[in-house]
């Protein structure tokens, strides 16, 4: 007979506590049931082993305070508390099935996650009534609002579209899916779960601190009276809220002092991603979601017909491989690896396993199997928790949480406050920030991990040469020159990777008329499109260049390496290469052993950086026969005296976006003009190319639509919030018409937001051609209110927009001049920081708080100008829908 486990007995020397007869039921029949699923058996000990278990439950729950009770049949979570909040371990994993039934996918699939310790979730313990209640309708649309007792959380019914995500198909049977870091969560209350805690208790706990209850009261009888937030008062219990089968579904808003910050409840545990997040495809309904074995799994999916899967493991190693059965399109394998924590080590295994925690104060990188020994589903007071790793933050105030990374909004908010401390002026302190994150910011990940910080703080080399991380392939030293040094040094380190400096000497520098460091491949040169090799260029080569050698390579998740372009001999005065080249130099061959150009083609989701690297030669290569990559690091050893880099990102079935980098001229340093080579038309036909095209940015708060020259240009994707930024590229013809309709968030018959507020609102563009928006723009507001700022009683002023705004020859002469705002008076959200605005102004009519619908109108003019292109549009796009 099997004795009964150590980490259910733990209380047994504690004196029992009486507790309510439905809580012991509940508990009793809970763990019991869980101690018999997880060790296989069919019989429980004896008797008596049953009152002790039940002791040791009754014990532990009377140790807690009333609001962790509801958590306790929940053996998985690892429960803590002070007099101030109860925090609440999970790896946000439920035991039940997930993702069963969801029409609308966005690719995600469920993954642990670090929401423990300092990441753990917290839940006041003494909630404090607000003075207003803040409604969750059309806000809080990004991370939680409540937390579900078994520890999974619950966010807004209102996905961050301001879609009802039940509505239209993103939730799975359970009320949840996946989000864009493959995080299991709510959006709706897991009414499911009361059959488990028992009718008397809570299904979650909102962020505020109250209690959110089934459909009935707790002694069964039925709900009513509840107020705007959907809850009300009690004298058993208190406030508390309920949950409801339709809108709102888990609460209407906080009764309870919340802190509001970027669009959500503030502070709260941060998801860990390990793959890109993916776009909506479409057509997928998710048909079953299993255990293949320990920590795998496989989502099966079904697309028109057409079944695929997804299968996937979490290894110790912290290692996550996937395989993916595109069904008629193939399969595809990848492996994604966990991004270390910062601070010190024990970093808790990724495994799905549940929160074995940490043991011991290890200062390496995942060290420690975790687990604090006996304790785990256990309730111990906060002045019981041994101390580990991520306890103290990462450079105090940049890391607010304490999880061991600074992300670019941490950064962002860093900057804002001590520019308002310092009387800084803002935009210039955020474009320093900007600068400060991106120089550090290696790996470009979006944070900065600990040996990023360490560099901030001084303890690490500078900039120019970051030092290789253990997530990183290794630095390869098969080709140094003159006893050089390590990646990025003194010496040539022949293998460019993500985060390695572009030029070796800060002189030699390729470059490609078709796309920038970083940004995406065009399609045209991927096995998406026509498949041929892009076209490059580069300057600055070192004295005594002798010769070019040229090759392409990736380096997938788990370190292996793949090489798709090889080219050597390149006479010494070449200066580029034109697109699809194949008669300057020799071609070599690539992984897959054949000669010629191999274009990527990523089946796996998510995002893959190509490094193209030039190496200027001080004499030829000897080579002979099939050259693939391994023979020109053989025979470039010794010979190689500069070297340059391009990366480019490639995204099977999906746009890369990226930064916003404008053009200095149509033909920058070292960028000769390469003519386009498109494929057919008669002799003398000259076609655009992607050098002839420029990108414009635009930020509107809250929604745009932009023409240039009568035709529509660009759309904003999102109609409310977040706020987000726009870039497209687009062919100009000059003179340029630029006419943008922008309107601010405000109900039609009041002019308010969120029913009773006033809003702001702002626009700002910049086109790459320094085409920026100023007080030289026209602006007219065709909506006005509410009326003199009146809230109690509002009415509002609205004309209708004239008919073909957008037009060249609209007459725009008598508008008024548009007026300039600072950024401090529009205070605009981090992806305006993100991108390319200097020398753009934000601009709005005079009434930038009561004016909800504006018109703005330009005219570029640029004497002499004429397209390079003698080509013109064929298709017919007349029964297209353009505004």
């Amino acid at each position: 007979m099997k004795t009964i486990p150590a980490f259910l007995l733990f209380a047994s020397s504690l004196a029992a506590h009486d507790l309510a007869t439905t809580d012991r039921e509940v508990l009793r029949a809970h763990i019991l049931e869980e101690w018999k699923r997880e060790r296989g058996m069919t019989e429980v000990a004896s008797a008596a082993s049953v009152v002790q278990l039940v002791a040791a439950a009754a014990a532990n729950a009377a140790n807690a305070p009333q609001t962790a009770k509801a958590f306790l049949p929940f053996t998985k979570l690892d429960l803590r508390a002070d007099g101030e909040f109860l925090y609440v371990g999970s790896n946000g994993l439920p035991d039940h099935n997930m993702m069963v039934g969801i029409t609308a996918w966005q690719q995600q699939v469920p993954l642990p996650q670090p929401y423990f310790d300092d990441n753990a979730w917290r839940i006041p313990l003494k909630p404090v009534v607000a003075k207003e209640p803040a409604m969750i309708k059309g806000r809080f649309l990004r991370g939680a609002i409540a937390l579900a007792v078994n520890g999974i959380p619950i966010f807004n019914p209102q996905n961050n579209r301001g879609e009802l995500s039940y509505e239209i198909g993103e939730l799975d049977q359970w009320g949840g899916h996946c989000g864009r870091a493959d995080d299991y969560h709510y959006h709706i209350a897991p009414l499911h779960l009361q059959a488990q805690v028992g009718k008397g208790m809570p299904v979650a706990y909102a962020l505020d601190g109250y209690p959110v209850y089934g459909l009935t009261e707790p002694d069964g009888s039925l709900v009513a009276n509840l107020d705007e937030c959907h809850g009300h008062d009690d004298a058993k219990i208190g406030y508390h809220y309920h949950a409801s089968n339709q809108y709102p579904y888990v609460f209407g808003g906080f009764h309870g002092e919340v802190v509001e910050r970027e669009e959500q409840v503030d502070p709260q545990p941060r998801a860990q991603g390990v793959r890109e997040a993916l776009q909506a495809l479409r057509g997928a309904k998710i048909t079953a979601f299993e255990s293949t074995g320990k920590d795998s799994y496989k989502l099966s999916y079904d697309v028109n017909g057409d079944k695929r899967s997804v299968s996937y493991s979490i290894k110790a190693d912290g290692t996550y491989p996937f395989h993916f059965d595109n069904g008629r399109d193939g399969t595809a394998d990848e492996v994604y690896t966990a991004r270390r924590q910062g601070g010190g080590g024990g970093g808790r295994p990724p495994g799905g396993g549940g929160p074995e925690g940490m043991k011991g104060k290890g200062k390496g990188k995942g060290q420690g199997k975790g687990g604090r020994e006996g304790v785990t589903g256990a309730f111990l007071p906060l002045e019981d928790r041994p101390e580990g790793p991520g306890m103290a933050p990462i450079q105090g105030i940049l890391d607010v949480n304490g999880d061991g990374v600074v992300t670019a909004q941490e950064f962002a908010d860093n900057a804002k406050s001590n520019a308002a401390k310092k009387g800084t002026p803002f935009a210039e302190a955020m474009t320093k920030a900007k600068e400060q994150f991106t120089a550090l910011d290696h790996n470009r990940d979006g944070k900065l991990d600990t040996p990023e910080l360490d560099e901030l703080a001084g303890n690490a080399p500078a900039t120019g040469t970051p030092q290789p991380r253990g997530d990183e392939p290794p630095a390869r030293e098969e080709m140094k020159k003159g006893g050089g040094g390590e990646r990025g040094g003194k010496g040539q380190a022949f293998v460019a990777l993500p985060d390695q400096p572009r030029s070796s000497d800060g002189q030699f520098m390729l470059n490609s008329p078709v796309v920038e460091d970083l940004q995406a491949l065009p399609v045209e040169f991927t096995g998406d499109g026509d498949g041929i090799s892009p076209p490059l260029a580069w300057a600055g080569a070192p004295a005594g260049t002798k010769g070019y050698a040229l090759i392409m390579d990736h380096v997938t998740p788990n370190g292996d390496r793949k090489w798709y372009w090889t080219v050597y001999d390149i006479p010494g005065n070449a200066s580029s290469l034109p697109k699809n080249v194949t008669d300057i130099g020799k071609l070599g061959t690539g992984f897959k052993g054949e000669i010629g150009y191999e274009p990527p083609m990523s089946k796996g989701p998510g995002a893959k950086t190509y490094v193209i690297t030039l190496y200027a030669l001080s004499e030829p290569l000897n080579v002979a026969g099939k050259t693939g990559r391994e023979e020109l690091i053989t025979a470039m050893k010794g010979k190689v005296i500069a070297n340059s880099s391009l990366r480019v990102v490639h995204s099977s079935g999906g746009q890369v976006t990226g930064a916003f980098l404008p053009r200095e001229s149509d033909d920058g340093p070292g960028m000769a003009r390469i003519p386009a080579q498109g494929k057919g038309g008669p002799p003398g036909l000259v076609k655009p190319s992607i050098a002839d095209t420029i990108k414009l940015n635009v930020y509107a708060d809250n929604w745009f639509m932009l023409y240039v020259n009568g035709r529509l240009v660009a759309v904003d994707s999102i109609q409310f919030t977040p706020h987000n930024v726009v870039s497209v590229d687009f062919l100009p013809e000059y003179p340029m018409t630029i006419a943008a309709l922008a309107k601010d968030n405000a109900d039609p018959k009041t002019g308010m937001e969120y029913g009773t507020s006033i809003g702001d609102a702002g626009l700002c563009i910049k086109f790459a051609d320094g085409t920026v928006t100023n007080a030289t723009w026209k602006a007219k507001n065709f909506f006005h209110g509410p009326v003199n700022s009146d809230t109690a009683n509002p009415k509002v002023i609205q004309e209708p927009l004239p008919a073909n705004w957008w037009a060249t020859d609209f007459d725009d002469s008598t508008w008024k001049n548009a007026k300039e705002y600072t950024v401090e008076e529009v205070d605009p959200k981090q992806p305006y920081f993100d991108n390319d605005f200097e020398g753009a102004k934000f601009i709005w009519t005079d009434d930038i708080a009561l004016d909800n619908t504006v018109i703005f109108r330009t005219k570029v003019e640029k004497p002499g100008w004429t397209p390079r292109w003698n080509t013109k549009p064929d298709l017919d796009v007349s029964g297209v829908p353009t505004r």
